[in-house]
């Protein structure tokens, strides 16, 4: 279990489903530098290499176009650790039912780690270059499979030492890599929704209050928990913060008397920041295609932003026009219909 053949193929099966199985096959018929498993022997089938080599060539042709390449890699979450565990446990030299089971959960891990990964980065290249950079990624991922593939089997020591540095990095930088994930799935599923919302011509969300019935209801009540007794809630936005571990998921709530900031946290209690609208200096929002950006800025020179996703942005544009209204003392109704202004970004003295 200490060579670098089952874990090397178990890493690149995470970026390619099928061509580390495909090779694998070719190089089990028809040379001597690798044997399967006895259990694995249907790996070397006619069959097996046809329907290995047909998905191989489709993913490789799926991987070049930009939003097809996402969608790809999402309903490949679950396929990629199970090739890794068949790559894994087809080259593992034990007969031993437990060992070959370990290796598989070890290569399926492997292959789970290295997907998340060249998925989150996928995701950021679409919604940053608009998938502009996605053809020469696609083509960096081929030639890594298949050097990778070779390696591991052709010098499996050398291998195992890229597979240990992998597992490093991803100890260090995994939690920021899946935060990284989770945030880019939400801005591309979120632009998704709105389009369709767009296409099907749904209505138009005419208040900030309505934002507030979109939030799920055991979630609303542990934001609302966050409160004074009495305070009324204006409305609700959500989206990410950047942080030094990676986009962290946040939630402004805007009250009559203050915003309040509440930063998830995995492990441990949310942060929480509060800020009186006495102390904001510039409150604006700038729509960026597939996301939004409110950004607030104090008198003392901090700055407070949220990346809010497309299916939000209405929100973003009526939120900020409160917070500028609040800031400014134009005095609201008590239940005020909030309506988008003409400008997207406005300071506090812009109303008076």
């Amino acid at each position: 279990m200490i060579s670098g053949l089952p874990w090397g193929l178990a890493l690149s099966s995470g970026v390619n489903t099928y061509l580390p199985l495909f090779l694998l096959a070719l190089f089990a018929r028809f040379s001597h530098v690798v044997q399967l498993s006895p259990r694995f022997e249907w790996l070397v089938s006619d069959q097996a290499i046809f329907v290995l080599g047909a998905l191989a060539i489709a993913e490789i042709l799926a991987q070049k176009f930009p939003v097809l390449d996402n969608v790809w890699d999402f309903t490949h979450t679950f396929l990629r650790p199970v090739a890794g565990a068949v790559a894994a446990g087809a080259t593992l030299n034990a007969s031993n039912p437990v060992e070959i089971a370990v290796a598989m959960l070890m290569g399926g891990g492997l292959a789970a780690a290295s997907h998340s990964a060249k998925s989150g980065l996928r995701l950021a290249s679409t919604s940053k270059s608009l998938g502009a950079a996605n053809f020469a990624m696609s083509l960096g991922e081929d030639a890594a499979v298949l050097v990778s593939t070779l390696l591991s089997l052709y010098a499996p020591w050398v291998m195992l030492a890229i597979v240990l540095l992998f597992v490093l990095v991803f100890a260090l930088l995994g939690p920021r890599i899946l935060r990284m994930l989770a945030y880019d799935v939400g801005i591309i599923s979120s632009a998704c929704g709105w389009l369709l919302r767009w296409v099907f011509r749904r209505r138009v969300a005419a208040s900030l209050k309505e934002g507030v019935f979109d939030v799920a209801p055991e979630r609303l009540r542990s934001l609302a928990a966050n409160l004074e007794l009495g305070e009324e809630l204006l409305g609700v936005l959500h989206g990410w913060n950047k942080a030094a571990g990676g986009p962290r998921r946040t939630w402004l709530l805007l009250t009559p008397k203050r915003l309040l900031w509440i930063e998830s946290r995995l492990l441990g209690r949310p942060r929480i920041q509060s800020l009186a609208y006495g102390d904001i200096a510039l409150a604006r929002e700038r729509n960026l295609i597939l996301f939004s950006r409110v950004e607030v800025l104090t008198k003392q020179n901090e700055t407070f932003s949220l990346t809010v996703p497309r299916g939000q942005v209405q929100y973003a544009e009526m939120a900020v026009n409160a917070v500028v209204a609040l800031t400014s003392n134009s005095s609201p109704p008590d239940h005020p219909q909030l309506t988008p202004g003409p400008q997207r970004a406005q300071t506090t003295g812009a109303v008076s």
